[in-house]
């Protein structure tokens, strides 16, 4: 049932919601009405400049407001299932940040709680609304460069210290592969890459081998870099795909947020797509590049910043929820994309080739 203006609240207050925060400003039918997060000081803050009227420090307190139609929920990965379930069963609509869940186990109990419910789940990855990534997609829907057959993907890390002023709680959990559900790179931020391998390339992943280096930092922190992970999508014709991962951390990587980026070349049978930036700026070139017939297109104009995308996102969740539909990813296409991700840290503490059918069907 669609509605008439979106009341939203927020689980989960940490960095990431200076953008997540940005399409709800804008969206002149929505309000975030109340806030929640453990550190009170913290959700006051954000309360008072986002103009919401309440604040929790308990997520069950949040998600029994009436008063709320919908929640972002930013918290630790370990956390998300129970609060996903608890959320959509109190009769809210769900934003979820990726990955959704650390296991396939915990994903099906949210899975079917959704289905229980008349909610909207969506689970929340940005890379997918990056304007130059949806000007890629554009052109390949277009024919601009034949059948799309092959996507490599380079993500380079950098120097920590500069860019975002991260916590370093916030850099513990991630680094712990227990509550993290797998690496800070090849799992946290690598569900974006793999729902980029699945974005542009219209076949599903079937095959994943995967190289994951791993470093100990601490007793309970670990560095997953580098890193090379293959895949090999299903049908005709033969389609590849590719993810490198360079551990350059001492090369200052110039971004306002993480200190990494990412870049791709998507191959078609008749042409190549460049995306020359994303988090980060490397390169001083357009960030859209087409190759076609022998002749060369670059697209200036297109918004890059980073936040452009969690802007777009935050947009079309509001949308979605007043026009009664669906927003990308549901929890079919969810499913699909963490199975991808758990295939290849499979692979990679297996040293095997693992069927993405193995991770769905165990």
């Amino acid at each position: 049932m669609a509605l008439e203006r979106v009341r939203l609240g927020f689980c989960g207050v940490g960095r990431i919601a200076d953008l997540q925060c940005l399409g709800y400003l804008e969206h002149p039918r929505c309000d975030i009405v109340a806030v929640c997060d453990p550190e009170e000081g913290r959700a006051r803050e954000r309360a008072s400049a986002w103009g919401a009227q309440r604040v929790y420090t308990d997520a069950e307190q949040l998600f029994r407001d009436p008063d709320i139609d919908a929640v972002e929920i930013l918290t630790p990965h370990e956390l998300h299932a129970t609060q996903t379930v608890a959320a959509l069963e109190a009769g809210k609509h769900v934003s979820l940040q990726k990955p959704p869940t650390r296991t396939l186990e915990e994903f099906e109990a949210v899975a079917r709680a959704a289905e229980r419910s008349d909610r909207v789940l969506r689970v929340f990855e940005n890379f997918m609304y990056y304007p130059p990534h949806q000007k890629a997609k554009d052109l390949i829907d277009q024919g601009a460069i034949g059948d799309p057959i092959s996507i490599r993907i380079k993500t380079a890390g950098g120097r920590m210290g500069e860019g975002w002023n991260i916590e370093p709680a916030t850099q513990a959990w991630r680094m712990d592969r227990e509550k993290c559900g797998g690496g800070p790179v090849t799992f946290d931020h690598g569900y974006h890459c793999y729902h980029m391998g699945r974005f542009f390339i219209p076949a599903e992943v079937e095959r994943v081998h995967a190289f994951i280096h791993w470093t100990q930092l601490a007793e309970d922190a670990w560095h997953d870099g580098p890193a090379l992970i293959s895949w090999r999508y299903g049908g005709e014709p033969t389609r590849y795909g590719s993810w490198e991962i360079i551990a350059s951390l001492e090369m200052r990587v110039r971004s306002k947020y993480y200190v990494s980026d990412d870049r791709m070349e998507i191959h078609g049978t008749e042409g190549i797509i460049w995306v020359t930036r994303c988090t980060g700026k490397l390169l001083e070139e357009p960030s859209v590049i087409l190759y076609r017939e022998g002749e060369t297109q670059a697209f200036h104009d297109l918004p890059v910043d980073w936040a452009e995308s969690f802007r777009l996102g935050g947009l079309d969740f509001v949308d979605a929820l007043l026009e009664g539909r669906q927003p990308p990813q549901g929890v079919d296409e969810a499913r699909r994309t963490l199975a991808f991700a758990l295939a290849a840290c499979r692979s990679a503490d297996e040293g095997r080739e693992v069927e993405v059918e193995e991770i769905l069907k165990p």
